[in-house]
């Protein structure tokens, strides 16, 4: 199972409407920048841990943001 970015567009616009940048955000989860962009638009996946800061920060539920794709079932669209 993976956890992906449901809309990158989506996350990009969180981002910004809470005041960050990719790489003030990057710093205040503990990624790399080049793992923030990567994250952003969508070559590359989060692990759960990374996936709950970044809804910690941003203050929104998993869901709006994260879908969990089981093997081509996707679980909490």
């Amino acid at each position: 199972m993976k956890i992906k970015v449901k809309d990158y567009e989506k996350f990009n616009v969180l981002l910004l409407r809470k005041g960050f940048s990719k790489t003030e955000f990057s710093k205040v989860i503990g990624l790399s920048q080049t793992m923030m962009v990567q994250l952003t638009n969508g070559s590359r996946n989060p692990s759960p841990k990374t996936a709950k800061k970044i809804t910690e920060v941003l203050e929104i539920d998993f869901d709006e943001i994260f879908v969990i794709d089981a093997g081509g079932e996707k679980v909490g669209c």
